[in-house]
């Protein structure tokens, strides 16, 4: 039931023309826009867009404003919002933004760590001999540092565990440099070593932490689709 909007009277919603009164409901409701249509929230009668009150109740008529809503997950927004509280999404492109990994929610897991570690530890030993043999020094240390943290650090889970791996890896590799200067070169060559150069374990620990985290935070989709692309191809 619906009511006319010329008297009021409730009458059915299929009638052409209102019995009590005689208006033409259908060229009147041909005549007006639906998308413009507005009802009486009181009595359901048409009234025009700038009506205060209705003309058939008196109510007084409530201007809605258009709700804006994210194109993303349809949630409500405020007018001047530029991003979505809900799900970040850019409210003037459509885009959603990438999710800020929060770091503090991270939850140590030292099982995520174990595997990466010893291979990173083995690789770590093999460049630091390299390097030595070469003649970098102590540097070999730092280049076995980078290189093995920089990959594996990445494909670990969260951020606290990269940076744990990575300072295992420096504390490590701080412990063998004098050994493997003794393996490489004797005796010798190594006492000679640690009195010039002394021990650089807090050095590698520090650049083994900064280095899984950088690894982790900015790497971590490149790295992980390199060694998936490699796999592929195996």
């Amino acid at each position: 039931m619906v009511k006319c909007n010329n008297c009021g009277v409730e009458i059915d919603d299929n009638t052409d023309i209102c019995p009590n009164c005689g208006k033409d409901l259908k060229s009147n409701n041909q005549k007006n826009n639906p998308d413009n249509e507005l009802k009486c929230s009181n009595c359901g009668s048409i009234i025009s867009q700038n009506t205060l009150f209705c003309s058939t109740c008196g109510q007084k008529i409530e201007k809605q404003e258009d709700v804006k809503t994210c194109p993303n997950c349809g949630v409500e927004i405020e007018n001047d919002t530029t991003f979505c509280h809900e799900c970040g999404t850019n409210i003037s492109t459509g885009e959603k933004n990438k999710t800020i990994h929060n770091s503090s929610n991270d939850k140590v897991n030292l099982s995520v760590i174990i595997k990466p570690l010893i291979v990173s530890i083995i690789l770590g030993i093999i460049l630091s001999v390299i390097g030595l043999l070469i003649g970098f020094s102590w540097f070999s240390f730092v280049i076995a540092i980078i290189l093995t943290v920089g990959v594996f650090a990445a494909a670990i889970d969260n951020q606290i565990n990269a940076v744990i791996f990575g300072v295992a890896v420096g504390l490590i590799l701080g412990i063998l440099e004098s050994p493997l200067v003794e393996f490489t070169y004797g005796a010798f060559v190594a006492g000679f070593y640690n009195g010039f150069f002394g021990s650089h374990m807090i050095l590698f620990i520090i650049i083994g932490g900064v280095i899984g985290t950088i690894s982790n935070m900015y790497f971590k989709d490149n790295i992980l689709n390199i060694t998936d692309n490699f796999k592929g191809m195996l």
